[in-house]
């Protein structure tokens, strides 16, 4: 039997080292969509400035994970986002024993309805609900709960589940 060279060697390892294992990530950056248009969220509920807070986190999430690319022209992307807020609540959720009649803090809720459509019209997320809550409570007896920052807190916890249903959903 001869001997094996080591040209053969070596030939074979760089044969390897330009192959590499062709590893690809299960991203949706590797799919045939990369572009992302997002409508204005439309609020349906009574929740103050929600529908403000909770675009702006959308885009803010979409744009941090790197899944898609954030266009400002609906005509452009090859993804439409619509969001709609409806069923707002606020509940009392705690009470002072010594004041009966006025809550100590409320527990607010929302709910979303999330669409994704691709450019040529056809629907592959419809009417998605995800639902959010979040408790707010009086700095003292004197003062109303401030439902601000709760809105707030509401929004980007929202915006969070929306960007990773959108980045989750399998092509």
């Amino acid at each position: 039997m001869g001997k094996i060279k080591p040209s053969f060697y070596f030939f074979l390892i760089i044969i390897f080292l330009f192959n590499g294992c062709r590893y690809e990530s299960n991203s949706s950056r590797t799919g045939k969509y990369r572009s992302i248009y997002v409508l204005a969220v439309r609020n349906e509920s009574l929740a103050p400035q929600l529908g403000l807070f909770l675009n702006k986190k959308i885009r803010e999430n979409i744009v941090q994970r790197g899944h898609f690319d954030l266009i400002s022209e609906m005509s452009e992307g090859a993804l439409i986002l619509k969001v709609t807020l409806d069923d707002y609540r606020k509940d009392p959720e705690v009470y002072n024993p010594n004041d009966t009649f006025v809550a100590s803090g409320f527990n607010l809720k929302i709910k979303a309805k999330c669409s994704l459509i691709n450019y040529q019209g056809k629907v592959l997320i419809e009417d998605v609900i995800l639902t959010e809550n979040v408790s707010v409570l009086r700095r003292n007896s004197l003062t109303k709960p401030t439902d601000r920052q709760a809105v707030k807190s509401l929004s980007e916890s929202l915006g969070k589940q929306i960007a990773q249903v959108v980045e989750n959903y399998r092509w």
